[in-house]
C-alpha cells in the first residue's frame, strides 16, 4: 500500500543557525527536518500519534547551504499492523535551480494517547478507521479550493454543460444581430424599389 505526496511535507529556508563551521548545513539538522516530513506523511494514514523507530538508507548526495529553500517530499511506501514506512526525498531551491540533496527511508509506529502500540488507524478513543491510502496533500487534502477552482478541476459534465450554454447564448446573440440587419436591408430595398417605380412613372 502506498500514498504519494502531491505537495511537499515540509518547506523551510536554511538560516545561519543551521550551519556548521564549514558553512554547510548540519547533517543532524537535515535529519530532523526529514524526520518531521516523514511523520507528516505517516499521519495521513494514522489519525493518532506516531513515533520514529528507524531511519535507514540515508544518503547525503550534495551539501545544503545557508539561504537554500529546503523542500522535503515524503511518501508512504508500506503500512504494517502497527508500523508505517515512508520514503523521504529532499531537494533545495538554490537561486531558482532545483537540486536533489538527500534521501532516506523512515519507519514510524502508531501509538495511543498512553504511548502504547496500536493498530494503524486506531483513534485515541479506541475506535478504528481503515487507513485511507491515496495520494495526498497535507495543506488541502486534495480538495480544490473554491477560489482556485479552474475548468480542468471541474467535472466533465459540468464543464460540457457550461460550454453548451455558452455556445447557445453565442448563437442566439449572432442570430439576433443578423435578424436586425436583414430587416433593415429589406426596408431599404423596399424604399429603393418604391423610388425607382415613381421615377419610372
Amino acid at each position: 500500500m502506498e500514498a504519494k505526496a502531491k505537495c511537499p511535507s515540509l518547506v523551510e529556508v536554511m538560516m545561519p543557525e543551521h550551519e556548521n563551521p564549514s558553512g554547510n548545513i548540519f547533517g543532524g539538522v537535515l535529519l530532523s527536518k526529514m524526520d518531521i516530513a516523514g511523520a507528516v506523511a505517516a499521519r495521513q494514514v494514522h489519525p493518532g500519534r506516531v513515533v520514529t523507530v528507524a531511519m535507514d538508507s540515508v544518503i547525503f548526495k550534495k551539501p545544503v547551504l545557508r539561504g537554500d529553500l529546503l523542500i522535503c517530499w515524503a511518501d508512504v511506501i508500506n503500512v504494517g499492523n502497527t508500523s508505517i514506512k515512508t520514503k523521504i526525498r529532499v531537494e533545495v531551491n538554490r537561486n531558482g535551480e532545483i537540486i536533489q540533496v538527500t534521501e532516506a527511508e523512515a519507519t514510524y509506529v502508531a501509538l495511543d494517547a498512553k504511548g502504547v502500540k496500536v493498530k494503524v488507524g486506531t483513534r485515541d478513543d479506541g475506535t478504528y478507521v481503515k487507513p485511507n491510502i491515496t495520494d495526498y496533500c497535507v495543506a488541502c487534502n486534495g480538495d480544490a479550493r473554491d477560489n482556485g477552482t479552474d475548468e480542468k478541476s471541474k467535472p466533465k459534465d459540468e464543464t460540457k454543460a457550461k460550454d453548451k450554454a455558452k455556445c447557445k447564448c453565442s448563437k442566439k446573440s449572432k442570430k439576433s444581430k443578423k435578424s436586425k440587419k436583414d430587416k433593415k436591408h429589406k426596408k431599404h430595398k423596399k424604399e429603393h424599389q418604391c423610388k425607382c417605380s415613381k421615377k419610372s412613372n
